[in-house]
């Protein structure tokens, strides 16, 4: 009786703490009150599953035995390939620890990449595929807080169906799957906006994989915390989609216009990830892209800290200097104009390796400046910090590698370039040898200027692919020795017997990629300007063009006037010439006929003297009278002799 007086005594704090919220007091009791406090209630952390709440009931407080007891089950069905006892075991310890979003990740995991492998059909394989990620949507909508398991979500969609062995088919079908397309629909993922479809007008793996990512990162951006993951690697995976969507279709024959603008809005968006804050182990976040824009700021303050320090500084800096290496005091004593390429590359290694005891230069310089003093080597140390850790990011996921990609790529001579050797790895397979040789001939000249322009893409995979290349065409032409003009006869020696690159260039190749991006950037951007000044000038000229033609249909509208008084004036002067030519006619004509007579004359008195016959003086007159004629000018008595009839 007394230990059933105290039960029923207990019962009465119990239903004062336990109380619902919306029950008898305002807010509930004090568990419910904390409960909202902290928003960890079943409302505020998923949707609410009568089923889940009815299986807690039911195991009567060892729902962690009866959790455990499932997990071992699922593994026994995955071993003995009872598929479906192991996906209704999976949704029962579902039911059991819906807010454990480890749960749903690894069982997703397990259905995808596990279970999958166990199939000898890529259809069924991509069934279980399919599993794994409903299994996670629905884990997603158990769990609203979990950044994680958004983010794990936009990873299958992107890394299992499109880098998996059968990623071609994965891709395929994904596409041509409208019942999964309409139940991202119901997630509120926008498989039917431009942002989810490819070249082909259908929904990508990795553009839908990139529209859960960025879920994520609002949800993040709301206050929710990243659990569980770095963040550098949780914010870098939806650009990189991008990036993997645009090599996507270019391994499968889009190389046009289309691959352009792909690789452009991947160069967006990984230039967004690069304007990003990142949080650090450190007490401070970092921007990725900004490393320039800190090292520029860390020498501005050296700087003032000589102009404060003065000679204080110098003598520190000499200090430093005379513990470097003979050789490397020499190079950086040489004038800069004077040294030469060794030296040069040994003096930009000295300037980085010399360190200067800024607190021992603080302590040294003047009284007066000494606050100052101390104020810039305290930002100069938290500059070199923030140095450190974005080169240090940077390396991790190699930042430099993939912003270089996405702008070589968005060029289209290296669109051409691809093109060339996806043309000459078909006609290669097709057993059409010389087509192949001068396909692959041509793309390596191509490939030779690229990597002028961007070395850094001698690296991983565009450089491991183009050297399988270089192997089968070395086939084709049935030798192993490359000419002295081969175009990328140094790229060939670089990368080595194995089609290995020597790991010792890396950061040599690096350092001197960013002046060479900086410049053809600079190249094309000139060249950008060019263009538009070009179609300003043309514009400018038929814009005047249509002035002059204005201005002509103006002058055309009074001609009229002008017209009748130039045909009045050129009457006057028409007979004025006429008047003029008819009397120089006239005097021609009178000089002609006093010339005739003259000449009738003298042969009338070379008749009277002559003795010889009547017949032979008729045969000298005859013969006078065309003489007569030849002296004339034939044509001006022909045209005269009208005038003459008329004086």
């Amino acid at each position: 009786m007394v230990y059933l007086m105290i039960l029923v005594v207990m019962l009465i704090p119990l239903y004062l703490l336990g109380q619902p919220s919306g029950g008898g007091g305002e807010g509930g009791g004090r568990l419910a009150q904390l409960r909202g406090k902290y928003d960890i209630a079943e409302s505020d952390l998923g949707e609410i599953s009568p089923a889940s709440e009815t299986m807690k009931l039911a195991s009567l407080g060892l729902r962690g035995v009866a959790a455990s007891l499932l997990w071992k089950k699922s593994h026994d069905y995955r071993v003995l390939h009872e598929w479906d006892r192991l996906k209704a075991t999976l949704n029962n310890i579902a039911l059991l620890q819906p807010h454990f979003d480890k749960v749903w990740e690894f069982q997703a995991h397990n259905l995808a990449y596990n279970v999958s492998t166990e199939f000898d059909d890529y259809r069924q394989r991509y069934e279980m595929v399919r599993e794994g990620t409903e299994f996670l949507t629905k884990g997603v909508n158990q769990n609203r807080k979990a950044p994680r398991l958004v983010w794990y979500t936009g990873w299958f969609y992107g890394q299992k169906m499109g880098m998996s062995d059968e990623k071609e088919q994965f891709r395929r079908l994904f596409s041509e799957d409208d019942k999964l397309h309409e139940d991202l629909l119901e997630e509120d993922i926008a498989v039917d906006s431009p942002e989810a479809r490819g070249p082909t007008n259908k929904p990508d793996n990795w553009l839908v994989g990139r529209l859960w990512l960025n879920r994520g990162y609002d949800l993040v951006e709301s206050g929710v915390q990243i659990r569980r993951q770095t963040p550098l690697n949780f914010y870098e995976t939806g650009p990189k989609w991008r990036l993997k969507h645009a090599e996507a279709i270019e391994s499968e024959g889009i190389l046009d216009e289309r691959a352009q603008n792909a690789w452009q809005l991947a160069s967006t968006d990984w230039k967004a990830f690069g304007n990003r804050s990142v949080p650090t182990t450190a007490a401070f976040t970092i921007k990725l892209g900004q490393l320039d824009e800190l090292i520029r700021q860390r020498e501005d303050k050296i700087n003032l800290l000589e102009e404060v320090a003065g000679d204080a500084y110098l003598d520190a800096r000499a200090e430093a200097i005379e513990k470097l290496a003979p050789v490397q005091r020499d190079a950086l004593s040489t004038p800069e104009e004077e040294r030469t390429k060794s030296q040069q590359s040994i003096a930009k290694a000295a300037e980085e390796s010399v360190k200067v005891d800024y607190d021992a230069v603080a302590r040294a310089t003047q009284q007066s400046k000494q606050l100052q003093a101390l104020q810039l080597v305290e930002d100069i140390k938290d500059l070199d910090e923030r140095v450190l850790k974005t080169e240090g990011y940077r390396k991790q996921i190699n930042y430099p590698y993939w912003d270089t990609l996405a702008l070589a790529e968005q060029e289209e001579r290296t669109v051409r370039a691809r093109r060339l050797i996806y043309e000459a790895e078909k006609a290669n397979a097709d057993a059409e040898l010389e087509k192949a040789i001068g396909l692959y001939e041509e793309a390596f000249e191509v490939w030779a200027k690229i990597f002028d322009d961007y070395p850094i893409l001698v690296i991983d995979d565009t450089a491991q692919d183009l050297y399988e290349s270089l192997r089968r065409y070395r086939i084709a032409i049935d030798s192993d020795e490359m000419p002295d003009d081969f175009p990328l006869k140094a790229f060939v020696e670089l990368m080595g017997e194995y089609g290995q690159v020597d790991q010792d260039m890396y950061e040599e190749v690096r350092q001197t990629q960013k002046d060479l991006a900086e410049k053809r950037q600079a190249e094309l951007e000139a060249e950008e300007r060019r263009l538009e000044e070009e179609a300003a000038k043309a514009e400018a000229e038929k814009k005047a063009a249509a002035e002059e033609e204005a201005s002509a249909e103006e002058e055309t509208a009074a001609e009229p006037e002008g017209e009748m008084e130039a045909e009045k004036t050129d009457g006057e002067e028409v007979a004025e010439t006429e008047s003029a030519e008819a009397e120089t006619e006239a005097e021609a004509e009178n000089a002609d006929d006093a010339e005739m007579k003259e000449e009738a004359g003298d042969t009338d008195s070379a008749e009277a003297e002559s003795n010889d016959s009547a017949g032979e003086s008729e045969g000298d007159t005859s013969d006078a009278e065309p003489s007569v004629e030849e002296e004339a000018p034939t044509d001006e008595v022909v045209e005269e002799a009208p005038a003459e009839t008329e004086d």
